[in-house]
């Protein structure tokens, strides 16, 4: 049997709620117990900027990348009152900073 992914059907998301929060970590790692997904290390940050001799850099919580289509998944935990969010890079080649 051949698994399938649903990676097209994947949206960037922004997490504004604890509920949703928790649905997608679940749907996560539901999808890498299946062996969709693989968990891999968040290795470039989101963001960063110079600040009067200090460097600072933001990185995303987790990364997913696709075992069927490549597909990586960017997903940032929300620290209410800022919100999360999920991007998606079809290709699986990480864009960096938004």
């Amino acid at each position: 049997m051949t698994k399938k992914c649903e990676c097209i059907n994947r949206y960037p998301a922004e997490i504004n709620s604890l509920t949703l929060f928790k649905e997608i970590k679940a749907f996560f790692e539901e999808q890498v117990l299946l062996g969709i997904y693989d968990d891999i290390s968040v290795i470039k940050p989101y963001y960063c900027w110079k600040t009067e001799g200090n460097y600072v850099e933001w990185y995303a919580d987790k990364w997913y990348i696709c075992r069927i289509c490549n597909c990586l998944l960017e997903f940032q935990y929300p620290d209410f009152p800022v919100k999360g969010k999920v991007r998606k890079f079809v290709d699986g080649q990480y864009k960096g900073e938004e």
